[in-house]
């Protein structure tokens, strides 16, 4: 069977991921950036790769806001710190940091200022849903709230990258009509405004890309064309974006041999970047979508063999993972090992869950397989499943196509008017089109009903997280205090003044590390670890000396495994207030925290400490700080298949003296 030109691959959300990346760094090129340039020199370290540079200089801005109790550039340097996370591949701090930015701003009455800086919040968590959750709804809605605080601010230098970035979201839900629409307004903006060409290189390659996804390659020439005419403008996220999506027409035009040729050329700009590792791999895959294409299979498996690795490993990637299993499987029917296509489809198993571009891929190869081992019914089936699969995705062309059915329709309706006997043939008609409107509104019912279910979902989680938010940022507040940090301070001056050991930068590390913890859900367990070794040394030296601390990490276990922030820290707080409390003034304070394996799949930690009288204690007591775990822990649970557990008992045997063990079980496959 001939390969149906309509195959999506992944290089138009190449296109996608660009786009966002041009509104997120770009977007006050035209116009002084606040507060005093900080955030423009942060985007321009951004443009030209400097991601630690960027990195660096949001740390400082929030810092200098947080010293000077100025919070709307607080907010600012948060959604920066979601944007530096976008290019550092870190959609947990991405989402966290947005959040708490959007927290604050929703709370303000808005300005033109506040509406600026939270358009690019929304834009932020935008871009987390548009390329890490895979969510092209929840990625329109918060585009489009974007649009509307852009449009509020009256900052019309950001409504083209604004509506560019919408645009982009439509095309991604498969609406190509409405980006062609929000696109060409784009550049209309853009033109008014005379902006620098910069500005239009994701938006001719967005609506390039657009007709491309239509299969309309007059227009799609026309505006690649203009892109190549700015390429002397371009950094190299640019460059990787516009000839992608120039490779990719030339795949849909059928032009293996050209589309091969790009990829190649970009594969070889790219080994002089060092530092475009990601891009390089991503490349190496549609290289060898295109070998494939070419009757190359060995060629294709040496690229996918490095790639599999690469996005397994080193940067996990779902999306792509799965696009190489079917090209695994391509590769295999091409060389008629049908035993490994097989056992490639037994194991990497068709799942609704894949992206819609994924799914169609499969489903042609799949169609493939079935055919080769003479299982037609399936094969069949396969390709039914494609072309209706296929006719949803191209909303656009559907339109079209269900204009000329209408009208053809009208034709049919009037020949038959004139025939004898017409009236069965018109009960029939009816018949059918009941058929089709009861099946319409059926669809129709189920998708609203998975719509508002999906919104329900999102509004709980929300709601979850907000209070979580606020709970750990009482916490600290309640950890941290003037009080605590007035008799830090005064000891370590007596500790100068004797000449003993002073753990004053301790005490700078636990109040500066302090912000970071609180926005994040989980931390790798050697930060916690080192912000709870910072704590006690600082608490010992006020006033709480006598302590014997250990730490025991049972071996072939790694530190670095995520962690749910605050846990730790939460667990040595309570045993120094509530535990060592009930102790005598000169009595042993014992304190031992434990790593070990609980089983295959989990890992244990405990915390022990002695104490005076025992009482009973439940995991969903206490203050604010056990509040804060359980509800951490309930919203991880949620969001992960594999539970975490938590649980405090008394324990008299472990070390021979009466205390509590407070333990957390995780799974080593916990993320948020």
């Amino acid at each position: 069977m001939k390969p149906s030109t309509h195959l999506l691959r992944l290089l138009p959300f190449i296109i996608a991921e660009i786009l966002i990346v041009g509104t997120l760094s770009c977007g006050s090129r035209n116009k002084p950036s606040s507060p005093g340039g900080e955030i423009g020199e942060i985007n321009d370290s951004l443009r030209h790769g400097n991601i630690n540079d960027a990195v660096r200089l949001t740390l400082e801005l929030k810092e200098k806001a947080l010293a000077r109790g100025d919070s709307q550039t607080w907010s600012e340097g948060m959604v920066q710190q979601g944007v530096n996370s976008y290019y550092q591949g870190k959609p947990d701090l991405l989402l966290s940091s947005a959040d708490s930015a959007i927290a604050w701003l929703e709370h303000q009455e808005i300005t033109s200022e506040l509406a600026r800086i939270i358009a690019k919040a929304y834009q932020t968590r935008g871009a987390y849903y548009d390329q890490f959750n895979f969510n092209p709804d929840s990625a329109a809605k918060y585009l489009k709230l974007s649009v509307e605080n852009v449009e509020l601010s009256g900052i019309y230098e950001d409504l083209p990258q604004a509506y560019g970035n919408y645009a982009n979201a439509m095309r991604l839900g498969s609406s190509l009509d409405s980006a062609a629409v929000y696109y060409h307004r784009a550049i209309t903006v853009a033109d008014s405004l005379k902006m620098e060409p910069v500005h239009y290189i994701p938006l001719y390659n967005g609506i390039a890309a657009v007709f491309t996804d239509m299969r309309d390659f007059d227009n799609s020439a026309i505006w690649w064309g203009k892109s190549m005419e700015i390429l002397e403008e371009m950094n190299r996220f640019d460059k990787f974006n516009t000839f992608s999506g120039m490779g990719n027409d030339l795949y849909y035009r059928q032009d293996y041999e050209g589309s091969n040729h790009i990829f190649t050329s970009l594969r070889k700009m790219l080994d002089s970047i060092p530092d475009s590792r990601w891009e390089r791999m991503f490349t190496d895959v549609n290289i060898a979508d295109t070998y494939l294409r070419l009757d190359k299979p060995d060629q294709a498996s040496a690229l996918l063999d490095s790639a599999t690795r690469y996005f397994s490993t080193e940067q996990p990637n779902p999306m792509v993972k799965s696009y190489i299993h079917t090209l695994r499987m391509r590769a295999a029917i091409k060389t008629r090992d049908v035993n490994e296509a097989n056992r490639l489809a037994n194991t990497y198993p068709l799942a609704d869950t894949l992206r819609l571009e994924q799914l169609l891929a499969r489903l042609q190869v799949l169609e493939e397989l079935y055919t080769l081992t003479g299982n037609y019914e399936k094969a069949y089936n396969m390709r039914s499943r494609y072309d209706r699969l296929n006719d949803s995705l191209r909303s656009y062309t559907l339109k079209q196509r269900i204009s000329a059915l209408n009208a053809i329709y009208q034709r049919d309706k009037r020949i038959l008017n004139l025939e004898a006997g017409s009236t069965r043939q018109q009960a029939r008609i009816f018949r059918l089109l009941s058929v089709v409107a009861l099946t319409l509104t059926i669809i129709v019912g189920l998708v609203l009903f998975i719509v508002l279910r999906r919104g329900r979902i999102r509004r709980r989680e929300e709601r979850m997280m907000h209070k979580i938010m606020a709970l750990r940022e009482e916490n600290l507040r309640n950890r941290i205090t003037p009080h605590f940090i007035y008799n830090a301070l005064n000891h370590e001056l007596n500790n100068s003044i004797n000449g003993n050991l002073s753990h004053l930068d301790s005490l700078v590390h636990l109040i500066r590390r302090q912000q970071y913890i609180v926005s994040e859900i989980l931390i790798p367990f050697s930060e916690e670890l080192a912000f709870v070794d910072d704590y006690i040394k600082v608490i010992s030296d006020n006033g709480r000396g006598n302590l014997n601390y250990t730490f025991n990490l049972s071996p072939g276990i790694s530190p670095d495994f995520m962690f749910p922030s605050m846990a730790l820290q939460i667990l040595v707080e309570n045993a120094f207030k509530h535990g060592f409390a009930s102790l005598p003034h000169d009595a042993e304070r014992v304190l031992n925290i434990s790593v070990s394996a609980e089983g295959d799949h989990r890992i244990a930690i405990s915390v022990f400490n002695n104490c005076g009288d025992m009482v009973n204690v439940s995991p969903s007591g206490g203050g604010t700080g056990l509040r804060v775990l359980v509800e951490t822990i309930r919203l991880l649970n949620e969001q992960n298949r594999e539970k975490t557990e938590f649980k405090i008992n008394p324990d008299s045997e472990s070390y021979g003296i009466k205390g509590y063990s407070a333990t957390i079980i995780i799974p080593l496959t916990l993320k948020s």
